[in-house]
């Protein structure tokens, strides 16, 4: 069984920079330089080397709903070219920046309807097309977007067979453009086609190898191999792109490679894990050399 080994960690509780307040997510810059960390009750965005070293943030640090600021960034995400697309849960809006944080585009309004969110949660980009997909837990939808905001399709609705969700998390999409889903109350993984045509799906409630407490961050790296965060598990399990238990690592509590609640993971090119430990108030990285 593959062996994941801690490599560095950084954060704690606050508002001074470098310290977070409810970090959901975690991704690495498309060149791995740079770390980017949504600090949702913060309402900002911060920016570290990979590790671990703070070196800018934007959003004024207070509820906004001007343009480059946040209400509750929620999950994060950048395109190959290095822009970074955010989930600005409370504005029901999605924002695009440059890496340093420059503002260059916005989209969504509160609503049920076509790019309308009403609880936006999660976001990914596709590497290949630079189509944007948002999770809704409320509207139990995701929805797929052009890098522009342009609307291109939806799909979801509440239950629980396939292509329904219980209560929606993260996604990621792989190398071939087919999208993974966290169902979080449904303890399952969902794997669709990029125009939402369902693929298959793995997991059941338990503690068991595959089973899951609660999933709510997914990854895909390189090699499409897929990562979740069990949240309430405190563990990270990875996995084939069919769905196959590949390793898992973790448990409950505050040492190195311990979680309390983790929700955000990302992974880089270089397949160094990122994991937003949230209840710990820390970004943790993992690598298996």
């Amino acid at each position: 069984q593959q062996q994941y080994s801690f490599v560095t960690q950084w954060g704690s509780e606050g508002s001074e920079s470098g310290q977070f307040m409810g970090q959901n997510d975690v991704v690495p810059s498309s060149n791995g330089r740079y770390v980017f960390v949504p600090d949702y009750e913060n309402h900002r965005i911060q920016k570290f080397t990979t590790n671990g070293t703070y070196i800018m943030e934007w959003g004024s640090g207070s509820e906004s709903t001007i343009n480059g600021e946040f209400d509750n960034p929620h999950s994060i995400d950048v395109d190959m070219l290095g822009n970074v697309y955010v989930s600005d849960k409370d504005n029901h809006r999605i924002q695009k920046f440059t890496d340093n944080g420059n503002f260059i585009d916005m989209w969504g309004s509160e609503g049920t309807g076509d790019g309308q969110f009403t609880h936006l949660h999660g976001i990914a980009v596709d590497p290949q097309s630079g189509d944007v997909y948002a999770t809704d837990t409320e509207n139990f939808n995701v929805q797929k977007f052009d890098n522009n905001g342009n609307f291109i399709t939806k799909w979801g609705s509440e239950g629980i067979a396939p292509g329904q969700f219980g209560s929606l998390e993260s996604l990621d999409v792989d190398s071939h453009g087919d999208v993974y889903v966290a169902d979080y109350d449904n303890n399952r993984i969902q794997k669709f086609s990029g125009n939402g045509t369902f693929i298959t799906e793995w997991g059941t409630e338990g503690e068991g190898t595959g089973q899951f407490n609660n999933p709510a961050g997914v990854a895909v790296d390189s090699e499409d191999n897929v990562y979740v965060t069990d949240v309430n598990n405190n563990r990270i399990q990875k996995f084939s792109s069919d769905g196959a238990f590949v390793t898992s690592w973790g448990s409950e509590g505050e040492g190195e490679g311990q979680f309390l609640g983790p929700e955000g993971i990302d992974v880089d090119s270089e397949g160094n894990v990122y994991v937003a430990d949230t209840g710990n108030f820390r970004i943790q990285v993992f690598s298996t050399e």
